[in-house]
């Protein structure tokens, strides 16, 4: 009977645990890839609800007190949501920053056409990922402007609230709700983009754009 040296036995044991952590740094992605499209539907939902409410404050003028307080209970659902959803795409940018960074090791462990095909994929998901960023970073701002006025509509009708205070507003409370319109549009751009992401990256994906 043949006995395996033990120092032969090494690699054997110690690929298979490396592949195993690569495998779960990249279902990781995946799953904060699904989060942040839950939480961006989140977000939409409690802006759009927010937008109702205010608009309920016009049409229920005679007796705004009910609308104007669901307005600032949804305001405040809105605003934690949108927190979440930030923190959740922060802690992402981490995950895939190491998660690229495991590929670029494990491209070096390759050689030819597997090389090759896997630096394309590779390429094209880091662009893909900064691209979405930048776009990100930009909309991170939008969101904030559509709060602020948000905000600033319900200290104005927390100082006065009655029907002609509420018609004297409605230049401002219309452009605070084309304001959050435009900003829920975006996030539906954003979602689009975080799920093709995660289909090019995904080993759970089914379809993907070349």
């Amino acid at each position: 009977m043949k006995f395996i040296p033990l120092l032969c036995l090494i690699p054997l044991l110690t690929l298979p645990l490396h592949a195993q952590d690569t495998a779960e740094k990249a279902r990781e992605m995946t799953s904060n890839l699904e989060q942040i499209e839950s939480l961006i539907d989140k977000t939409i939902k409690e802006l759009r609800e927010a937008v109702e409410q205010l608009t309920r404050i016009s049409t229920e003028s005679d007796k705004p007190r009910d609308a104007f307080e669901d307005f600032t209970d949804q305001l405040k659902d809105y605003k934690d949501v949108q927190s979440t959803l930030a923190e959740r795409i922060d802690h992402f940018r981490s995950i895939a920053d190491t998660r690229f960074a495991d590929w670029e090791k494990d491209l070096a462990k390759m050689e030819g056409d597997l090389k090759a095909i896997s630096q394309t994929r590779m390429n094209k998901g880091k662009k893909e990922y900064a691209d979405i960023d930048k776009k990100v970073r930009t909309i991170g701002a939008k969101l904030t402007k559509a709060v602020d006025k948000l905000q600033e509509v319900q200290t104005y009708f927390t100082t006065e609230l009655n029907s002609a205070s509420i018609q004297a507003a409605s230049k401002v409370t219309d452009a605070a709700k084309k304001s959050a319109d435009d900003v829920m549009q975006t996030l539906e751009g954003m979602k689009a983009d975080y799920r093709q992401l995660k289909a090019d990256t995904s080993e759970n994906s089914t379809k993907s754009k070349d």
